[in-house]
């Protein structure tokens, strides 16, 4: 089976349109079709309906089950490639939501200097959400993520090496200033500032404003820790942060959580069962391992 066939039966399938494929492609539209037949022919099967007076095309029930095998194996064929392309170039990817840059690289960025490495290692930044999919779909090799329960992937190596408390902050100015210690429910009328969606924080507060029966009042959403604690600092709103997220400030107060049960902040080192690391990336493995659960 030519695995061109299948990338073009894929996207028939997403544009529901033989000449937009052809024209995806930059290939003539009877290639498509022909393709098609061939995998028809492969399957003994008919994959996909057309309807010419109506323009209208159908995918058969055949046609499903084969879409969604062809959907893991393109994916895999992309994730090959991209490992394979940075194989060749000794290049390391490495996945890193900015709380964990922020409080944890220094300390691994000097070990890989001292072993003349950094500058081969290449930093992806985002959520811990969209990051972990990054590594699943092999845009990155090795993964520093958050989360707040034990990851569990087939396809992924989980090491954890950290686990750390959410907190409360708010303005110096703020009335809860002068506490240190307060439980969620007390927050229910508090205007909150948040992480956007691709952050786990957002799981964490979820759970707690569930388990309160409260419905929160998020007046602002940012990727950028700086700036939710310089509004914090502004007195604008509080926020829900891990402790490691928060440098200290003398501008901002951190209110202990003293609610029963509280998710965690777990940091985990990740990187994909499938792939071969390079020497270089088992080395960049290796400190890693050796910087984070000392």
């Amino acid at each position: 089976m030519n695995t061109k066939d299948l990338a073009y039966f894929y996207q028939l399938i997403q544009q529901k349109s033989f000449s937009k494929v052809a024209d995806y492609f930059h290939v003539t539209q009877p290639t498509i079709t022909m393709a098609i037949k061939r995998l028809e022919a492969e399957y003994h099967t008919t994959l996909v309906q057309r309807d010419r007076v109506h323009n209208r095309l159908t995918i058969t029930p055949t046609g499903q089950q084969l879409m969604a095998h062809a959907t893991i194996v393109l994916n895999e064929l992309s994730i090959a490639r991209q490992e394979i392309d940075r194989l060749t170039q000794q290049q390391t990817v490495l996945a890193l939501p900015p709380i964990i840059e922020t409080h944890y690289f220094p300390r691994i960025a000097a070990q890989l200097q001292a072993q003349n490495m950094l500058q081969d290692i290449h930093i992806i930044e985002g959520g811990s959400v969209t990051l972990r999919r990054s590594i699943r779909n092999g845009e990155a090799d090795i993964a520093l993520l958050g989360s707040i329960e034990p990851l569990s992937y087939q396809q992924l190596l989980v090491r954890e090496f950290d686990h750390q408390p959410f907190a409360i902050f708010v303005s110096k100015h703020h009335p809860l200033a002068k506490r240190r210690r307060i439980t969620f429910s007390e927050l229910r009328h508090e205007h909150f500032i948040l992480f956007t969606d691709d952050f786990v924080h957002n799981a964490a507060f979820n759970q707690l404003t569930r388990r309160n029966h409260f419905r929160p009042t998020v007046v602002y959403r940012s990727n950028n820790t700086h700036v939710i604690m310089n509004m914090v600092a502004a007195d604008v709103g509080v926020t829900f942060l891990t402790s490691i997220a928060a440098q200290q400030r003398s501008d901002v107060v951190r209110l202990t959580l003293l609610d029963d049960e509280q998710p965690e902040f777990i940091t985990s080192i990740v990187s994909r069962t499938t792939h071969v690391l390079t020497p270089t990336q088992q080395k960049v493995l290796a400190i890693l391992t050796a910087s984070l659960e000392a």
